[in-house]
């Protein structure tokens, strides 16, 4: 329990290596892992895979599916849709089969971000060590990504930003104007929220109904009046319906696939119109469909002038979202690139400074 999802993730995957299969199946085994972390698994892999041991590896990440399998099959709505006999099959055809339509852009187009800073970050160091001196600065409208490989810090700093985690040096500003951030709801009272990395355990209440986990961060919105059936149903209903979430007001959280879980996480903080929005690992174990739905939610953020903070350990979506990136590099701040500065040998080469 005390060990970041990273880990907990390579633990498990260690007992699973440790069985002696003869098949080995793999769900999402990079979903919190960096790129070490993952060619160290691919490794194993094919060793047992030379040693004779079937595996079928399950991921959303199209390019580990290129890599390291033999053959690839498609799944949509619990049907078996396609089988490509080669995993050297362009990646676009498979992500095609797998949404049912064309894609031109898994990405939307970036708006211009506004001159004025929203929210200045300086000399920010944690109390635990976790990071040291980081400082930057998100515009109104402006997406800033935070790469780094796994124990970089990205997480433990933007914790520290929403409040989460204590700080033992350093200045968080808003408009101008220093914060003191002591739990998260002073952030979310100051107009900072944030999509924490693990939805399951820090998101949602698994056990309780969707329209629920909507009006639990939003009970001010209801101006201290007694919560009747009918307002929280109204409530859910216009969120759900806003963010897109396949599912109703009276479904329990834990009958949605991750990704309608994710989209009811981001529902409930998005409802209160905050400044800045932090989302950690936002397309986490989430198929491509849902994941261009979650992009199109961050960039529209972005049009209404709100600042953006997106860390993330998938290379292509840090860069495929953000304005500038931030990189972090053993609790350091290894630099920060403009858009056009940013690919994925520069994010790397910072990451491993």
């Amino acid at each position: 329990a005390g060990l970041s999802t990273a880990n907990q993730q390579l633990v498990e995957i260690a007992k699973a290596l440790a069985l002696d299969a003869r098949l080995l199946i793999l769900d999402e085994p990079t979903a919190a892992l960096g790129g070490a972390e993952t060619e160290a698994l691919f490794d194993q892999v094919r060793k047992l895979r030379a040693e004779g041991v079937g595996i079928i590896y399950i991921s959303h990440r199209m390019e580990e599916i290129k890599q390291i399998t033999d053959r690839i099959v498609v799944l949509r709505d619990g049907e078996r849709v396609q089988e490509f006999a080669d995993s050297a099959t362009p990646v676009r055809t498979i992500v095609e089969s797998m949404v049912g339509r064309s894609l031109d852009r898994m990405f939307p187009p970036l708006p211009e971000p506004q001159k004025r800073s929203v929210l200045e970050v300086e000399g920010l160091t944690a109390a635990d060590g976790s990071f040291r001196n980081v400082s930057f600065h998100v515009r109104a409208g402006e997406i800033l990504g935070i790469a780094g490989l796994v124990g970089a810090g990205r997480t433990e700093l933007v914790r520290a930003i929403s409040g989460a985690d204590p700080i033992s040096a350093g200045k968080i500003r808003l408009d101008g104007r220093e914060l003191s951030l002591r739990t998260p709801a002073d952030a979310i009272a100051q107009g900072i929220v944030m999509v924490p990395e693990d939805r399951k355990d820090q998101g949602l209440i698994v056990g309780h109904r969707i329209g629920e986990n909507l009006v639990y961060a939003n009970l001010d919105h209801f101006g201290g009046h007694w919560i009747t059936p009918r307002m929280k149903r109204d409530f859910a209903d216009r969120a759900i319906s806003k963010f897109g979430v396949k599912g109703r007001g009276d479904q329990l959280a834990s009958d949605l696939s991750g990704g309608n879980q994710q989209k009811v996480v981001i529902a409930k903080w998005l409802t209160r119109d905050p400044k800045v929005v932090v989302l950690d690992e936002p397309t986490r174990g989430i198929d491509v469909g849902a994941r261009a739905g979650i992009y199109e939610i961050i960039v529209n953020l972005a049009r209404r002038g709100v600042a953006v903070i997106v860390v993330s350990s998938d290379l292509e979506e840090v860069l495929g979202v953000s304005n500038r990136i931030l990189v972090l590099a053993q609790g350091k701040q290894a630099g920060i690139l403009d858009r056009d500065q940013a690919n994925d040998v520069s994010v790397m080469e910072l990451a491993t400074i």
